[in-house]
């Protein structure tokens, strides 16, 4: 998280056509300006989190009052449970999407939104403006896609980002699986050429326990991308039709996942996404084979302004595992990042449960509780749970980067003992 809070976050990108600006109208900051020209987060109160931190000489503002996402020319508002409320346009919201003109006002603050560039041109493209926030529209069955040099055989999964489809690789009759997105909002031929030029980089990861990406491509308003099928299942279907796993299992399941980690940090990547639904598992003799899906894939398209906004999207999906850090500060997000993400991912192995008790909460109030309260105590969710394991992953969810573990080859070791059969030390 960054404590800084610049007269100006002027965030550039290249080719972009549409930035959302932030104009101080009114209060004792007036005349501060802040520019966002793509994806990111920002926080204004009085915490030290705070992008835009206000004086004592507001005081009727909340440590953190409100947050906003932005991707141009989206823009969302959520209130944080703040004290004395957030307004847009003279109405108090909990959540809402701004238009350009809207006047933003808390305490004595007032902050008009001002959309610049292309925006009516992107937001008028037909879907955009019906869709709801933070989903991306999966492709119809129904519409004619066209992979050159495969062949779909059937659909094989779905979710917030799209379709997977399994594929006959034409050359070499190997099957292959085939992630298919429509954007949620059109792209620029550069950011699509951009978007693609980042992802084909995945193909430098190479571990057993990563799904091997081949290619990324554009057919017609749909990106692909053609990754190593898996004949297995991804694990949040297993507990979602079958329950909690068993302890050690799940741990041995999640140790190799702490393995790929480790190596991806180790050259820079962070994925970024890390939740069952993206471990997959094909049975051995050994126990498993886990593998981690969409290495990256999250990252690439959630920095592009295709994406749409992300943060309360997929809810039961990608937020409960995401940590509070990646909400306040989107783009800097590092390994502590994934390492919250496996133990979450691990709590919900063990007791079929999130680390929180989201019930129907909405997006705004699940965001809430990631950012200001204490996940639930496994042990509460699965008595039997050993001490030490369960200190190691409410350790790993802290909700300060610092207070977890170095790395995710330390969290690894704290959780190996607790695994059957028990992984092979690294060299």
């Amino acid at each position: 998280m960054s404590n800084e809070s610049p007269d100006a976050m002027d965030f550039q990108d290249p080719g972009g056509s549409c930035s959302v600006e932030l104009f101080v109208v009114a209060g004792p900051h007036k005349g501060r300006t802040f520019s966002f020209n793509r994806h990111d987060s920002f926080v204004v109160g009085r915490s030290r989190y705070a992008h835009f931190r206000l004086s004592a000489e507001d005081p009727y503002f909340s440590r953190i009052h409100f947050l906003l996402e932005v991707n141009p020319p989206c823009c969302r508002l959520y209130d944080m449970g703040s004290t004395n409320g957030t307004h847009v346009n003279r109405e108090r919201v909990e959540s809402i999407d701004l238009d350009d003109g809207d006047i933003i006002q808390a305490g004595h603050t007032s902050i008009r939104v001002s959309l610049k560039g292309n925006w009516r041109q992107a937001v008028a493209q037909p879907g955009v403006a019906t869709m709801t926030v933070g989903q991306t529209a999966a492709p119809s069955p129904t519409i004619a896609f066209d992979a050159p040099g495969f062949r779909l055989v059937r659909e094989i999964g779905r979710g917030a980002m799209g379709m997977v489809y399994l594929a006959i690789r034409l050359s070499d009759n190997r099957e292959v699986a085939i992630k298919v997105i429509r954007p949620m909002v059109p792209g620029s031929p550069e950011d699509v050429q951009r978007f693609l030029r980042e992802v084909s980089i995945l193909r430098r990861l190479e571990h057993p326990h990563i799904v091997p990406f081949h290619k990324a491509g554009q057919a017609g308003e749909l990106l692909f991308f053609v990754m190593d099928y898996v004949d297995g299942h991804d694990v949040e279907t297993v507990v979602r039709q079958a329950g909690p796993l068993p302890i050690d299992r799940a741990v041995y399941l999640v140790c190799q996942i702490l393995d790929a980690l480790d190596y991806a940090h180790g050259k820079g990547f962070v994925h970024r996404d890390v939740k069952p639904a993206n471990l997959l598992v094909r049975e051995t003799r050994s126990g498993g084979h886990c593998m981690l899906a969409d290495f990256g894939l999250a990252r690439a398209y959630q920095n592009s302004p295709m994406s749409g906004l992300t943060i309360a999207g997929d809810i039961g999906g990608t937020l409960p595992y995401t940590p509070p850090e990646q909400i306040l500060n989107f783009r800097d997000a590092k390994p502590a990042a994934d390492q919250y993400g496996a133990a979450a991912t691990l709590y919900r192995l063990i007791a079929a449960d999130f680390i929180f008790d989201f019930g129907s909460m909405a997006g705004h109030q699940q965001i809430r509780q990631i950012v200001y309260e204490e996940p639930v105590p496994i042990e509460q969710r699965r008595p039997e749970v050993p001490k030490q394991l369960a200190e190691a992953i409410h350790r790993a969810l802290a909700k300060e980067p610092a207070a977890r573990f170095p790395d995710a080859a330390a969290f690894r070791q704290a959780i190996a003992p607790f695994a059957v059969p028990r992984p092979k030390e690294e060299p």
